[in-house]
């Protein structure tokens, strides 16, 4: 957890393309997903809790039915990571059978091929085989000699080139990695010797690691830039990523393995792109993260919030995410931005809210167009197209949440002409809380860029402004209200529009 409060959302609709749960409802839930509900919901013990969430990863035949689901997760690691954090409260008996079970599928992988800094672990085969095409007759599956080749790029960019730690033990031992079919995941790197080193002002710690990989990724895993169709017998763009994310998993682990969910994930995704620029496999989370822009921006979709990451790292340099985690030592995950990227105040948060809409994010490195999925799923609260327009948001109640922003949340109503003129636009937030608010102005077809101005707001968070040539010049405006600091749940507010 982020040390945020935790709001209760409304439900999302399903992400455009295959649900992929594993920790943030991307679609349906995973089984990892209904476990970590019923724990935290005091209806599992810490070890029947962790027996499930190895059965889960790697005999899920054996979940208790109301378990069982098809959904693919994206990565089991924090579940993993959760489980590595109580060892010492278990029993005798729980310890020995995930020991066991572990133990008994890592067995079967009894062929291995050794990188400058991996050894990986695989067999030609059983149910656990890798994929067994060869092309260049070296004996090897071209689904290892991928991965291997893979490994040691993963290497280059995230040590060498982004400066991170090395995971615990390396590099003086190798980094061991196995490859299993694990059905419903792309990855899971499993935390060892966790080591506490502090509980405050949070808790700090580190752990060893080890990965393993889906060993095929041929059933029902989405496609992207290399894997075209998803059908490719070696499915390199998958395989490429999962590693990508999975190796930054491990060196997470060695700052500390304490840190929020979140963190861990929207970060791990991040690095995906900053491995592999051009396969663009995270784009299947994105929607399941703009359907609520309303929440704060630390309890929204983990695996999606690579677009937060992405827009960090794209406006304060590509070092951002570094820092992020290095205050994340003695800080909690949204302090650790606070300080890191935005130096102290959370202001920046104004214009986030504006590049969420616009989804002004290039494709990480390059400076290239998005590759986000258009049409988006991003939440849009209300569109008008008859004027005068007079809105008050009221009060969520326990029955009916109102959607407005929260602490670090944004909203986004859009004005469509029906005649040509002025556009009036009024606002007016609850008092007390940092509301920004701005505007963006959607040029008519073939006549520039949108453009973005801001809507001054007095000491009672009253502003308005006027945007000349609406619907001649300016095919639609959209008025961002949003709360740039942490304090306020569902904050109401009221706005009017009319065309002069």
């Amino acid at each position: 957890m982020d040390q945020q409060e935790n709001p209760a959302g409304p439900s999302s609709p399903p992400a455009s393309g295959p649900a992929l749960a594993g920790g943030g409802n991307a679609g349906g839930k995973s089984s990892l997903d209904l476990i970590e509900e019923d724990y935290a919901a005091g209806l599992l013990d810490k070890n029947n809790v962790n027996k499930y969430r190895e059965y889960a990863v790697s005999l899920p035949g054996k979940l208790p039915s109301k378990y069982r689901s098809a959904e693919k997760g994206k990565d089991a690691t924090y579940s993993m990571v959760l489980m590595a954090r109580d060892w010492d409260q278990l029993s005798a008996a729980t310890k020995q059978e995930i020991l066991d079970i572990r133990a008994n599928g890592l067995s079967q992988l009894n062929e291995t091929v050794t990188t400058p800094h991996f050894v990986l672990h695989y067999t030609s085969q059983g149910n656990e085989a890798v994929p067994a095409q060869d092309a260049d007759r070296n004996g090897i599956s071209d689904f290892i000699d991928a991965a291997a080749e893979s490994w040691e790029t993963v290497w280059e960019r995230e040590i060498v080139q982004l400066k991170y730690p090395t995971p615990v033990g390396t590099p003086a031992q190798k980094f061991h990695v196995y490859y299993r079919d694990l059905r419903s995941y792309y990855g899971v790197t499993y935390a060892d010797n966790v080591v506490l080193q502090q509980t405050s002002p949070v808790a700090l710690g580190t752990a060893s690691a080890y990965i393993i990989i889906e060993n095929d990724f041929a059933e029902n895993f989405p496609p992207n830039d290399v894997d075209v169709t998803g059908n490719e017998v070696i499915r390199a763009g998958a395989l490429r990523v999962t590693q990508a994310h999975e190796f930054m998993h491990a060196i997470q682990f060695n700052i500390n393995v304490y840190q929020s969910g979140w963190l861990f994930e929207s970060h791990a995704t991040w690095a995906e792109d900053a491995v592999y620029d051009g396969i663009n496999d995270w784009r299947w989370y994105i929607n399941s993260f703009l359907v609520n822009p309303d929440l704060p921006v630390f309890n929204r979709y983990v695996y999606g919030s690579a677009f937060f990451m992405n827009y960090l790292s794209e406006t304060y340099g590509v070092d951002v995410t570094r820092q992020i985690w290095f205050q994340a030592k003695t800080k909690s995950t949204p302090d650790a931005v606070l300080d890191a990227a935005f130096k102290g105040s959370w202001e920046a948060m104004k214009t986030f809210a504006a590049a969420e809409y616009l989804l002004d994010i290039s494709d990480f490195t390059s400076d290239g167009a998005s590759v986000i999925p258009r049409p988006s799923r991003l939440f849009i609260r209300a569109r008008h197209s008859s004027y005068p327009v007079a809105v008050a948001v009221p009060a969520s109640t326990n029955q009916l949440a109102n959607r407005a922003p929260w602490g670090l949340g944004a909203n986004f109503i859009e004005f469509l002409p029906d005649q040509a003129g002025d556009l009036s636009i009024t606002f007016d937030g609850a008092d007390g809380f940092a509301w920004r608010g701005s505007v963006v102005a959607t040029p008519a077809r073939g006549s520039g860029a949108s453009s973005e101005t801001p809507v001054v707001l007095n000491s009672g968070s009253f502003g308005s402004i006027s945007v000349r040539d609406f619907g001649s010049r300016w095919s639609k405006v959209t008025l961002i209200p949003t709360i740039a600091d942490r304090p306020g749940r569902e904050v109401p507010f009221s706005y009017t529009a009319e065309i002069q």
